[in-house]
């Protein structure tokens, strides 16, 4: 498939729509092993709430303290592909949810490079991982595997 067709298909141009990515039943054990990949293979803005500072690395320990109460200063990372950037906000640790914005899929190599972090990510956490049109989960746009 070539980057005219993928963004036909896929990430429809600008819609003006993000991506989401989505990994479904999560526990917080999924999580940490998507940080610690995360963490280890990619460039991360890390914002951490209760200090207010961007860090290099996610710090696991201050969103859990968000999920079990002990702070209601939230936290986001940014992971950086290049020039692909995937957002994460830590919404609950039920599902791994993270955004990207279609138009910065420019070339196929852009394509290949974000599926790649999906391969990544299902392979670590052993779970399927799915692309879908923003706040629509039941149209996948791409699905990965651990198993295929």
């Amino acid at each position: 498939m070539n980057i005219e067709n993928l963004q036909k298909e896929v990430y429809f141009e600008d819609d003006g729509m993000l991506r989401d990515i989505y990994v479904l039943n999560t526990t917080k054990d999924d999580w940490k092993k998507w940080v610690e990949i995360v963490n280890e293979k990619y460039v991360v803005d890390f914002y951490n709430g209760q200090t207010e500072k961007i860090e290099g690395k996610i710090n696991f320990e201050t969103v859990l303290d968000v999920w079990t109460g002990k702070t209601d200063k939230l936290n986001e990372a940014t992971i950086k592909l290049d020039a692909i950037d995937i957002k994460c906000h830590f919404f609950t640790d039920e599902e791994i949810e993270n955004d990207i914005d279609p138009i910065q899929i420019k070339t196929i190599e852009d394509h290949n490079k974000l599926m790649d972090y999906l391969r990544t990510i299902s392979k670590a956490i052993n779970k399927r991982v799915i692309l879908t049109p923003e706040n629509i989960r039941e149209v996948v746009l791409i699905d990965i595997d651990r198993e295929k």
